[in-house]
């Protein structure tokens, strides 16, 4: 795991896995952690299947409160915030070439 392009294939490899809580990504020292409620076999095997070097180095049991899971609020209102910007920006782009009679303004 070099790169972000890679965190994204195995997210989408383990995606549909029930029993994953958390997928905590260190890109620097190609480490990948796992939290999941229950023991899957399923998780490791479609690992290997990628053929990025997959093997179990360390498992243990915690407890599921120690798990910090992402709140999907925020994420949700990130996303909304970055499309009223795009938006707001694509609205002024279109009256600048407007005003400007400028195709090329208008066309992006």
């Amino acid at each position: 795991m070099d790169c972000p392009s890679e965190e994204n294939m195995i997210r989408m490899k383990l995606d549909g896995i029930d029993v994953i809580k958390k997928l905590d990504f260190d890109i620097e020292n190609r480490n990948l952690t796992v939290y999941h409620s229950a023991e899957d076999n399923e998780i490791l095997s479609r690992l290997e299947s990628l053929n990025f070097g997959a093997k179990l180095t360390h498992s243990s049991s915690i407890d599921e409160k120690e798990v910090i899971m992402v709140n999907s609020d925020v994420q949700s209102k990130l996303f909304w915030s970055v499309l009223i910007i795009n938006f707001g920006f694509f609205i002024i782009e279109l009256t600048t070439g407007i005003i400007s009679k400028s195709m090329g303004l208008v066309a992006v």
